[in-house]
């Protein structure tokens, strides 16, 4: 696999074969292209997409060229009306979903079935009357007629058979039921009933203003989600993916457990700008799960390492996947704000799973590659670190509050700009193009699901239901924050097995962040709590779809796998707590400087405690009551007050008094009982 090769070292340098460990259980360093992409079809929907003929494929190619040019012109020169710009990205979507997704995947080797030509033309036709007729829906002041109900309806159903096929079915069947309840509100017993019943009422609602279908969240998809996911498609074809794990070896392979850290960092670093958990599993996992497995580590903790740090990828700034997008459009927050935010519960978080690996290396005795096995950290520089400066340029002018579809225009046109600079980073027309297509076709599932989510949102609104399932939140939890706090926990981990985190935290913030936001939590905070729950149900078993794609790898048990993740992960539980009670943590303004500097302080103290608990090792392996008590420190000096900040420091004291003690007896025992033995 000489093409996999080459984005782990660089031209001028030979990769030497790495030594096979006695413990070893594989016998190679890559995985075959073909185990690859089988693994990235079972997992990522968006990668299961059926051969096309080349009439078909100039038709899909053609159409994600039109939706990425469509976006940067909109974005140079100014946006259309609201509803024409989403109506015309939908359509361009949809076209796309019905052409390339089948209805099953075990179809994805056959053609375009006759039904899914009359899907893509029926969207074609429901979005272009919409908008065509943009200026006579908005006169008829929100009441429809017999033809906006039946394009409403027919659309409907083609947003809920796209979401189905390429986002998730449990999102499909969630969003069915509240259209259901919307059209037989009045039916409804109790406090569940509604006035808000009938077709005529719901298309008025939800199809002839910007409320449901053609709503914010698909607004927010239509332009700047979009274009960062063009300019991240940019990034991958010049070779930034190249340049994140060149530099990763290159910066911790000789580190004690070099492969998993170096696992830890690129994933992180490229899952940041992709956005796809289980996708980013396969595109850097193919390299580090083996070579993981090379160096003695265990298969399931391999697996559990990669998904793990390509899940919280979502998590790290500036981009944090397309949910934040939408949180900043929801509750009218600057970007920038919330990439502040992000800041420490990421750091947190990827502290948490490199502590994990560091303990988890010392303990198995595992050292890193040697040197001339590694790229060159000057040499990856020199030849691809020019690459960096879109993405500088990129968080600068958000930093600076410059609006996010300006931001990443500038970006895109810098990565253009600077691509050509250098022999290895440079593209040719063909290449662009293909980017720019690649980066159209990868927005279609945002469109559709954003679509889709903006139904739940048109039927909260028409029937006030989210106030009613906030009022029932309230009267479970009795009004006790903590209660109302786990309640939200455990919605957000339900919802979020196996659905993207764009609808969960949508759903979410329609919900349950309101209930939050009544019991006295500041709008951000209570948002990025429903966010982050919704980032973490990826790897919460028993739907942890990217540890099972990390699993399909390793050659692990999928369960196994699922639980060490969990259990590496376990930290990230307790965090969003801690950025509850203490908003400071969030770097927004909330609390006093001194209190937050006080909390992230003893969070680290605490996440390092859990860590040594969960591996059993410090300076040696720990007997099970130290265990115990390394857990419980951990958790007293993350959970944020004093008394019990200062019983985990005195339980790290402790520990590192009476560990280097049991090392000096073992050390001063040592050469008496050579002395015995000769």
């Amino acid at each position: 696999m000489e093409k996999k090769r080459k984005i782990f070292f660089s031209e001028k340098e030979t990769a030497a074969p790495i030594p096979e460990p006695a413990n070893s259980g594989t016998g190679g360093t890559e995985i075959d292209p073909d185990k690859a992409d089988e693994i990235l079809r079972e997992y990522s929907r968006e990668d299961n997409g059926r051969t096309l003929t080349k009439t078909v494929s100039f038709i899909v190619n053609a159409f994600s060229l039109f939706i990425s040019l469509f976006l940067v012109y909109t974005a140079a020169f100014g946006q259309l009306p609201a509803v024409r710009q989403r109506a015309l990205y939908l359509l361009c979507a949809m076209v796309i979903l019905f052409l390339v997704y089948p209805a099953f995947s075990k179809s994805s080797s056959k053609g375009v079935a006759w039904y899914d030509y009359l899907f893509a033309a029926a969207s074609f036709g429901c979005c272009f009357y919409t908008f065509i007729n943009y200026e006579a829906i908005l006169l008829r002041y929100g009441i429809s007629n017999t033809t906006d109900q039946f394009v409403f309806f027919v659309l409907a159903i083609l947003v809920l058979e796209g979401t189905r096929r390429l986002v998730s079915p449990a999102l499909s069947l969630v969003t069915v039921v509240f259209l259901v309840y919307a059209y037989f509100g009045n039916y409804m017993p109790g406090m569940f009933q509604t006035k808000a019943g009938g077709l005529a009422r719901m298309t008025d609602h939800m199809f002839m203003i910007p409320e449901g279908i053609f709503g914010s969240p698909l607004g927010t998809a239509a332009t700047y989600v979009s274009l960062f996911v063009l300019f991240s498609s940019l990034l991958q074809e010049c070779g930034m993916g190249d340049f994140i794990q060149d530099m990763a070896l290159g910066l911790t392979g000789r580190a004690t457990g070099g492969p998993a850290k170096v696992a830890v960092i690129s994933s992180a670093a490229f899952g940041t700008i992709s956005g796809a958990a289980a996708a980013n599993v396969v595109g850097t996992g193919t390299f580090t799960i083996p070579l993981m497995k090379k160096c003695g580590y265990p298969p399931e903790f391999s697996g559990a390492v990669e998904a793990c740090a390509s899940t919280g990828g979502q998590l790290i700034p500036p981009v944090m996947g397309a949910a934040c997008f939408i949180m900043a459009e929801y509750i009218g927050v600057p970007y920038s704000n919330i990439m502040l935010a992000g800041l420490v519960p990421g750091f947190l978080y990827y502290m948490s799973v490199f502590l994990t690996v560091d303990l988890r290396s010392k303990k198995l005795g595992l050292f890193g590659l040697p040197k001339e096995q590694l790229p060159s950290v000057k040499a990856a520089l020199q030849s691809r670190g020019h690459l960096m400066i879109p993405f500088a340029a990129v968080i600068y002018l958000i930093i600076r509050q410059y609006t996010i579809s300006f931001s990443a225009l500038v970006g895109i046109i810098l990565v253009l700009l600077v691509a050509p600079l250098k022999k290895e980073t440079r593209m040719s027309l063909r290449q662009i193009a293909m980017a720019f297509v690649d980066g159209g076709k990868k927005t279609v599932s945002f469109g559709v699901s954003c679509a889709c989510v903006g139904m739940i949102i048109g039927v909260t609104t028409l029937t006030g239901v989210g106030n009613v399932l906030g009022n029932y939140i309230l009267d479970i939890s009795r009004g006790s924050l903590f209660l109302t706090l786990i309640l939200v926990m455990i919605m957000s981990i339900i919802m979020g097995m196996g659905m993207p985190t764009v609808a969960v935290y949508i759903v979410q913030a329609t919900v349950t962040a309101p209930v939050l936001v009544q019991l006295g939590i500041p709008t951000l905070t209570a948002h990025f709590f429903c966010f982050y729950f919704g980032i973490i149900a990826c790897i919460t078993p028993p739907v942890a779809v990217p540890s099972y794609a990390a699993a399909a790898i390793a050659g692990s048990n999928p369960s196994a796998t699922g639980w060490a993740a969990f259990k590496m992960a376990m930290p990230a539980f307790l965090i969003p707590f801690v950025f509850i009670y203490e908003p400071g943590m969030l770097l927004n303004g909330g609390g006093t400087p001194v209190n937050a500097v006080l909390c992230i302080f003893t969070c680290i103290a605490g996440v390092y405690l859990v860590a040594v608990g969960m591996e059993g090792f410090l300076a040696r392996p720990l007997c099970r009551w130290k265990r115990i008590l390394a857990l419980a420190g951990g958790f007293a000096c993350i959970v944020p007050e004093r008394v019990t900040d200062l019983l985990g420091v005195a339980v790290i004291l402790f520990l590192a008094v009476s560990e280097r003690r049991a090392l000096k007896q073992e050390s001063s025992s040592a050469p008496s009982k050579n002395t015995e033995g000769k």
